[in-house]
């Protein structure tokens, strides 16, 4: 798209970028530094931006397979989210569109309520973990907190919280900032990443592409956050004497898989994550992962994701 943009279009959306940008770190600082609480999801999470700085620093030569690993299975995926939407797209042109603008709105209105049952009664059929002794944050938050880790659903025992509903109970910038958190090691568990992964992945091929305001960039990274770190947990197990692999990198590199595999994306989804992570050092790693993914996803599915849902 933007290789039909003037030049002078392109320098206008580039200047009001940093000025939003500078604006933004700006009142983020205030708000931090007063600690008044009066700023809401603005001062507490609710910029899209997952600073890594605790993640792992050092990796072995037996890391390079999962990696690998991660970049396949985010371009099996991505294919899957394509071809999958391909065909509720031409569903929807052959069978939706004859009613107009209300079916559409009973499309949302019938996702909507999918979606809210799914995430309400998925966590009450998880049983509850006690809470580690060793968090850097109240365990299980408050009640009147609106972000953060640790959330008490269904939990008989006090000082128990519900890893499930930790991730559906959040907004997606607070789940993505919980999923990247480094030195949280089995905070969630293997059940409950892949009833995520599974769950969600169906509800946003079922979303996207619907008469909503909705997008496929922050779904796309909490996806394969999931499931990054699901691989991060099968290899810190593996590996338990080797060092300290850290599962909110390898939920960072799910996420860059599938924003490569679903997207086509690559040089792209490495600035924008190196921007939101503000990591230098994972970028050659995200760049392997995303390479890996646009190959796979290429090779089973020719055209990309604008070209099958038009």
């Amino acid at each position: 798209m933007t290789s039909w943009f003037r030049n002078q279009l392109l320098w206008y959306a580039f200047f009001t970028t940093a000025v939003v940008s500078v604006a933004v770190r700006i009142l983020m600082r205030m708000c931090s530094a007063e600690k008044t609480g009066t700023c809401g999801f603005f001062g507490s999470g609710g910029f899209p931006l997952y600073e890594i700085t605790e993640g792992q620093e050092n990796f072995e030569f037996l890391e390079l397979l999962p990696m690998l690993l991660l970049g396949v299975i985010g371009g099996l995926l991505g294919s899957c989210f394509n071809y999958l939407n391909s065909i509720l797209a031409g569903i929807r042109k052959a069978r939706l569109y004859k009613y107009g603008p209300s079916g559409r709105i009973w499309e949302g209105v019938v996702c909507a309520l999918l979606t809210s049952t799914v995430s309400f009664l998925l966590p009450m059929m998880v049983s509850c973990a006690p809470c580690p002794p060793d968090s850097g944050e109240d365990c299980p938050r408050t009640d009147n907190s609106h972000s953060g880790n640790f959330v008490n659903f269904g939990c008989p025992d006090g000082y128990q919280y519900n890893d499930l509903a930790t991730i559906f109970f959040n907004t997606q910038d607070d789940a993505i900032r919980n999923l990247f958190s480094s030195q949280t090691k089995s905070e969630y568990g293997v059940g409950t990443l892949i009833t995520f992964v599974v769950m969600f992945f169906l509800l946003a091929v079922l979303s996207y592409g619907m008469a909503l305001p909705t997008g496929l960039f922050v779904p796309s990274i909490l996806c394969g956050a999931a499931y990054g770190r699901l691989v991060g947990v099968f290899v810190a197990d593996m590996h338990p004497g080797t060092h300290s692999i850290d599962e909110g990198t390898y939920a960072l590199l799910g996420a860059a898989s599938f924003l490569g595999g679903c997207m086509r994306m690559t040089v792209a989804t490495c600035v924008m994550l190196l921007e939101l992570t503000n990591n230098l050092a994972l970028l050659p790693l995200m760049m392997l992962v995303t390479l890996v993914a646009k190959v796979c996803e290429h090779g089973i599915c020719r055209l990309s994701m604008a070209h099958l849902v038009t």
